[in-house]
């Protein structure tokens, strides 16, 4: 059985964060003397309203003031007042900071069915509607918005790089400003453009991006389709080829048009055209690597509706990225929180010798790939274990943070640990 921890619920969750947070409180001369809401209370009574599933700022003053939780969880009774100075006093890269070094500090779980394919980065962004007040976030003539550029980290389901930005920010700058040699990035038609797909190339990264089926190419190969058989009847129309753009003016070293693949299918319906440059992977691997680009859209999801950033707390810009790293930096803790009391969960069953021709790690079942001699763990299991598997380490579902807000003040006992687990 694994040993009891000496600290609630809530503790727990803030742990690897709380010296971070104090740290930072440290740098800013005379502010503990100078604020009652001081930067220290302010973060964690933020982080305690996302983690509480609340989604006003007035619903936050409310909550502190009158539950038993909060109270004897000594949280900073403030006015509103002290939260709009706050957010306006303090720097927005500050809480930025606090998320890069939490992103280092976690050991979170990595899938390696993914990892045997390489590095993959999601990338998208995702509009939040605000007040027609906050003119600084003009959108269109009508309505007033910001968008939140995010890439997620497949391999981990973590988000790494995200800014804040108007509406109308460029997606495709967004994407070649965080270009790491190395990283797959995996896109969806707005991210599509020969001159991006040539500066991906030039840092010596790589993409997997679905285009427009009536782009212009000039096919000058086609590779042998190979598909599991189980699939075979769910994909329909299967073309895999290396192609060169018609309009294409950029050249390789060799004054040569660069080429790219291609790879062409149906699917429930609807035709698919995806255009990448790792010419190692299998059109089955192409095909379901960008089928995961979903989960990009689920974490925004979750952003909006489970934690409930729709609601602004703040309407500055500075305010506004406050609230973006703090929901992120949640984000961070509760996924480290809930793989901590599973893994903690299953050294107390532990679980019977798993089959043989089974790789087991942490508890996750990953099918060898059997078509291949090079270890490569055959892609059907990576999807299975997406399909059937994720929720148990990766989602963080409404349902599960009732019952962490529930559980806020118990300890974390071998019974609390199995609940959450198994919430």
């Amino acid at each position: 059985m694994p040993k009891e921890i000496d600290q609630n619920v809530f503790e727990s969750i803030l742990e690897p964060v709380n010296s971070m947070i104090k740290e930072s409180g440290n740098d800013i001369e005379d502010d503990e003397e100078k604020y009652n809401l001081s930067f220290v209370p302010f973060t964690k009574n933020l982080l305690f309203g996302i983690i509480c599933n609340i989604k006003t700022r007035a619903q936050l003053i409310t909550e502190i003031k009158t539950s038993p939780t909060a109270d004897k969880l000594n949280m900073n009774k403030s006015s509103s007042a002290s939260y709009t100075e706050a957010f306006s006093r303090y720097n927005a890269k500050m809480f930025q900071n606090i998320f890069i070094q939490l992103l280092s500090s976690l050991n979170l779980m990595s899938i390696p069915g993914i990892d045997k394919l390489g590095m993959f980065m999601l990338v998208d962004g995702s509009i939040f509607p605000v007040i027609k007040t906050m003119t600084w976030a003009t959108y269109k003539s009508t309505a007033n918005a910001i968008k939140l550029h995010l890439a997620l980290n497949l391999n981990q389901m973590t988000p790494t790089e995200y800014i804040c930005t108007n509406a109308n920010y460029s997606e495709r700058k967004f994407l070649t400003d965080i270009l790491t040699r190395g990283i797959t990035y995996i896109c969806d038609r707005g991210y599509v453009g020969l001159k991006s797909f040539k500066v991906i190339c030039e840092h010596g990264a790589f993409f997997i991006i679905r285009c427009k089926a009536s782009i212009k190419h000039v096919v000058r190969e086609s590779f042998v389709i190979d598909l599991p058989c189980d699939v075979i009847g769910l994909l329909q129309n299967v073309k895999d080829m290396r192609i060169v753009f018609k309009n294409d003016k950029n050249r390789n070293r060799n004054n040569e048009k660069i080429e790219y693949r291609m790879v062409t299918f149906t699917a429930m319906g609807e035709s698919y055209c995806i255009v990448t440059n790792r010419f190692d992977l299998t059109t089955y691997e192409i095909i379901m690597l960008y089928a995961y680009r979903w989960q990009i859209e689920l974490i925004f999801l979750f952003i909006k509706r489970t934690q409930n950033c729709i609601h602004q707390l703040s309407h500055d810009p500075n305010g506004i990225e406050i609230q973006f790293h703090l929901y992120m930096i949640a984000y961070l803790l509760l996924l480290a929180f809930k793989q901590k009391c599973v893994i903690l969960e299953e050294e107390d069953i532990k679980c019977e010798a798993m089959d043989k021709d089974v790789i087991e790690n942490n508890g996750i079942e990953f099918f060898e790939n059997n078509r291949h001699n090079q270890g490569r763990y055959y892609v059907r299991g990576l999807v299975s274990m997406l399909g059937e598997k994720l929720h148990k380490y990766w989602k963080i579902g409404l349902h599960w943070l009732i019952t962490i807000k529930n559980l806020l003040l118990e300890p974390l006992t071998k019974f609390t640990i199995k609940v959450i687990a198994q919430g």
